[in-house]
C-alpha cells in the first residue's frame, strides 16, 4: 500500500477525516506508521491531518493488541538496525497512554 494516499488507505474519500480504524488491517495501520514517521523527521509533506494523527495515537494507546499487532507488521518493514529508534518514536514520541475511564 505505499504511496497509496493515506485516505484510500483508510477507506476514506480524501476530504473526510474520519478513519474507521478497527477496519483496518495491521499492515494498513504500519503503513501510516511509515507515512508519519517520515512526515515527523522531515521525509514526506503528505501526512494525516492532526485530527487523525490523535484519533490514531488515542486508539493505539487504549488497544495494546492492536498497537503490538501494528509494531509487528511495521519491524518487517524496517531495516533492523532502525527498530529501537521507531519502536521508540511509536512508543514515547507518537503513542499516548490511554486515557484514564475511556472505552477500550
Amino acid at each position: 500500500m505505499k504511496g497509496k494516499p493515506l485516505a484510500d488507505v483508510a477507506g476514506q474519500a480524501p476530504h473526510h477525516d474520519a478513519m474507521r480504524l478497527t477496519e483496518l488491517t495491521s499492515t494498513e495501520i504500519a503503513d501510516l506508521l511509515t507515512q508519519m514517521y517520515a512526515a515527523d523527521h522531515g521525509h514526506l509533506d503528505d501526512a494525516l491531518s492532526q485530527q487523525q494523527r490523535t484519533e490514531l495515537a488515542d486508539y493505539l494507546g487504549c488497544h495494546e493488541d492492536a498497537r503490538a499487532r501494528a509494531w509487528e507488521a511495521w519491524a518487517l518493514e524496517l531495516n533492523p538496525a532502525n527498530w529501537d529508534a521507531t519502536e521508540y518514536w511509536l512508543d514515547v514520541e507518537f503513542v499516548e497512554p490511554c486515557p484514564e475511564g475511556q472505552a477500550v
